[in-house]
C-alpha cells in the first residue's frame, strides 16, 4: 500500500544514493591517482638529483685522468729532452776527444825522433825519482809505526810501575 508519492521518493533515493556513491568512489580514485602522480614526480626529482651528482663525480674523475695524463706526457717529454741533451753532450765530447787525439798525433809526427828519445829519457828519470821518493816515504812510515809501538810498550810499562808504586805506598 504504497502511495504513489512513496514510490517516487524511493526511486529518487535510489537514484541519488548510487550517484553519490559513484561520485565518492570517483573522488577517492582521483585522490589515489593524484597521490601516485605526486610520488612519481618526487621520485623523478630525486633521480635527477642523483644523476646530477653522478655526472659531477664522473666529470671530476675525467679531469683528474686528464691531468694525470698531462703530467705523464710532460714527464715523458722532459725525459726525452734530457736524453737528447745527454746524447748531444756525449757526441760533442767524443768530437773534442777525437780532435785532441788528432792534434797530438800530428804533433808527434812533426817532432823528430831525437826529441822523442830525449823526452822518453827525461820521463824515465822522473819515474825513477818518483819511485825513490815513494820508497823513502814507505820507509819513514814504517819507522814511525815502529817507534809508535815502542812508545806504547814503554807507556804500558810505566803504567804498571806506577800502579805497583801506589800499592806499596798504601801498604806503608
Amino acid at each position: 500500500e504504497e502511495t504513489p508519492g512513496d514510490t517516487v521518493r524511493r526511486q529518487a533515493k535510489k537514484e541519488t544514493s548510487p550517484s553519490k556513491n559513484v561520485g565518492w568512489k570517483l573522488r577517492e580514485a582521483l585522490k589515489q591517482q593524484l597521490a601516485i602522480i605526486h610520488e612519481r614526480v618526487e621520485a623523478k626529482k630525486l633521480a635527477k638529483l642523483a644523476l646530477a651528482e653522478v655526472r659531477q663525480l664522473l666529470a671530476k674523475e675525467e679531469e683528474q685522468k686528464e691531468l694525470e695524463l698531462g703530467r705523464k706526457e710532460i714527464i715523458a717529454r722532459a725525459k726525452e729532452k734530457v736524453v737528447s741533451r745527454l746524447k748531444k753532450e756525449e757526441e760533442m765530447e767524443k768530437e773534442d776527444l777525437e780532435k785532441t787525439v788528432g792534434k797530438l798525433r800530428k804533433d808527434k809526427a812533426k817532432q823528430p825522433n831525437e826529441k822523442r828519445e830525449v823526452k822518453s829519457k827525461d820521463e824515465k828519470e822522473r819515474d825513477k825519482k818518483l819511485k825513490k821518493e815513494g820508497e823513502k816515504k814507505e820507509k819513514s812510515e814504517k819507522k814511525l809505526v815502529g817507534e809508535g809501538r815502542k812508545t806504547q810498550e814503554e807507556n804500558k810499562g810505566r803504567g804498571k810501575e806506577s800502579v805497583k808504586g801506589k800499592k806499596k805506598e798504601k801498604q806503608s
